[in-house]
């Protein structure tokens, strides 16, 4: 009897170390989206595609011929034959 009551507590204390640990990395997650701090990762060579998925919808786009500018609000990308070049 003994052993199954301790089977039982320690199940049930696994389960509630999980959730506390879950709960506590979403609330990290929605502060440094909320912040700003939240930063994804922007690399030479990545597409356009990437980078929109990364940053999302930049404000403005100037397609200068051979390279297209994305504007964000604090970050200007650049991009020849459609990968990335500069990042400033």
């Amino acid at each position: 009897m003994s052993f199954i009551l301790l089977v039982l507590f320690g199940v049930l204390g696994i389960f509630i170390i999980v959730r506390i640990v879950k709960a506590a990395s979403r609330t990290v997650d929605e502060e440094q989206k909320n912040s700003g701090v939240f930063v994804k990762e922007v690399k030479l060579g990545m597409t356009p595609a990437e980078i929109v998925a990364a940053l999302g919808l930049p404000e403005t786009k100037a397609d200068l011929g051979e390279k297209v500018l994305y504007k964000y609000k604090n970050m200007t990308v650049e991009f020849h034959n459609g990968r990335v070049t500069d990042m400033r």
